[in-house]
């Protein structure tokens, strides 16, 4: 079996072309299995290349073990290693950013940083099949296209994935096989996060009720990617006769894009380059097919005005921008514009639910992620709890009494176009809680 996995290896970065002995090459290697497996494949191949590895200061003693460990491997391939000390948690915070992005980033900026100073071409990820499964799944879960479907792409500039073709189980068969040493990241045992959720209970009784399943996604993954390669390629013709650009200011004639169907699916490939998520694009269809003027939508860097003979798209100023916030499904805690905690519930008869300033009670099923924080603006209008008619938040905080200085600290919470609630001040009756309920998303502002 070890012989086998070495040749489908060797046989998957040859077809595939993702490196050559001319390329000047940098693993990623953060001390679990595939990464480390991953070195000791190429090391055998005879190839030459660096390790880079991020302490990303997270798990304590654990994360310092990790950088040791990869250290005295570089060491034991005699291979040279790069190494950053990173406080992922204040650059999470810093940039408004959950923590599973934050260290993402901080990787692959180290990985440019590396590739720019020394000279790599070539920059290998451990990723494989197991990786590419949940990716589907969660990118369905965040209602992405076709082309968040369709997964990691196997080589993307520098970038290569070269374990793609195999298991998690494989690699880590291989290691033990060959007396392979790797390190265990203890933040992949729980269900804190979305991924680990589906690795641990969706996908192994899908593999056991269907056999081969992981295989047979993969496949289908990668005719996701061929379709849209193909596509983005008819949008861009389009998008060529569709948008005038204004200033920085791009405008669409209402009466062209009516002429396209079926009009949400051109408008989310049309628009994904301005942010705006499925549910937002959704509500800006029925606006042009219900001529609707006057609708204004937002995303983490534009708002969109659907006026009644075109659609203008307008950059945010940068101090919007830094005010705004996405908020995945997944996501437990917000550090910035304001702090909130949020935490899934089951609903019961024992659950209290009323409205109190600093919490607010959501039916789970009910809302549209991800959800929107941002500053209320004028014009934002919701259904304060308890209340049939809708109010303007402005006339809300008057009534509050709330003084002009405090207004400007105002957030209000975004489900798909409904304010659900202005930011510790009043819930909306939006997404409330009711006896059917079955999860509760309880949100908390500290």
């Amino acid at each position: 079996m070890d012989t086998e996995f070495f040749q489908q290896f060797k046989t998957f970065i040859t077809k595939n072309k993702l490196v050559s002995f001319n390329d000047k090459i940098l693993l990623a290697v953060s001390g679990g299995a595939d990464s480390v497996v991953m070195a000791h494949l190429f090391h055998k191949l005879g190839f030459s290349f660096s390790f880079a590895h991020v302490n990303f200061q997270l798990r304590g003693d654990e994360s310092d073990g990790d950088e040791h460990f990869v250290r005295n491997l570089a060491h034991q391939l005699n291979v040279p290693v790069h190494v950053k000390l990173v406080d992922t948690k204040a650059f999470a915070y810093e940039h408004h950013l959950s923590t599973q992005v934050a260290a993402r980033d901080l990787r692959y900026a180290y990985f440019d940083e590396l590739c720019q100073e020394n000279g790599y071409t070539r920059v290998a990820l451990g990723h494989h099949l197991n990786d590419q499964v949940e990716t589907f799944f969660i990118n369905l879960m965040r209602r992405s296209g076709l082309k968040g479907l369709g997964g990691m792409p196997l080589a993307r500039n520098k970038f290569i994935r070269p374990l793609l073709f195999a298991r998690r189980s494989e690699i880590e068969q291989y290691a033990r096989h060959q007396g392979i040493a790797f390190r265990n990241d203890s933040s992949n045992d729980g269900d804190l996060y979305l991924r680990n959720k589906i690795r641990h209970h969706l996908v192994p009784p899908l593999e056991e009720n269907l056999p081969g399943f992981s295989d047979a996604l993969a496949s289908g993954m990668n005719l996701l990617k061929d379709d849209a390669e193909l596509i983005q390629q008819v949008v861009a013709e389009k998008k060529q006769s569709l948008f005038e650009l204004k200033g920085e200011e791009n405008h669409i004639q209402v009466s062209e894009l009516k002429k396209l169907h079926p009009l949400h699916t051109w408008l989310y490939y049309l628009l994904s380059e301005f942010g705006f998520n499925s549910e937002v694009l959704q509500a800006a269809t029925e606006a042009v097919l219900n001529s609707e003027s006057g609708k204004l939508f937002g995303s983490r860097s534009h708002r969109m005005v659907v006026d009644r003979s075109e659609i203008i798209i307008v950059p945010l100023a940068q101090n919007q921008v830094a005010q705004t916030n996405w908020i995945d499904i997944d996501q437990t805690e917000v550090q910035f514009p304001v702090h909130l905690h949020l935490e899934e519930i089951e609903n019961s008869p024992q659950l209290t639910i009323k409205v109190s300033n600093n919490m607010a009670l959501f039916d789970r099923d009910k809302l549209h992620f991800p959800l929107l924080l941002r500053p209320w603006q004028q014009g934002d209008r919701f259904v304060p709890f308890g209340m049939k008619g809708s109010k303007l938040v402005s006339d809300f905080l008057i009534d509050q009494k709330i003084s002009v200085v405090e207004k400007e600290h105002v957030f209000v919470l975004v489900s798909g176009d409904e304010i659900i609630w202005v930011v510790g001040h009043r819930a909306g009756n939006h997404s409330s809680v009711t006896e059917k309920t079955l999860k509760v998303l309880r949100v908390r502002n500290s």
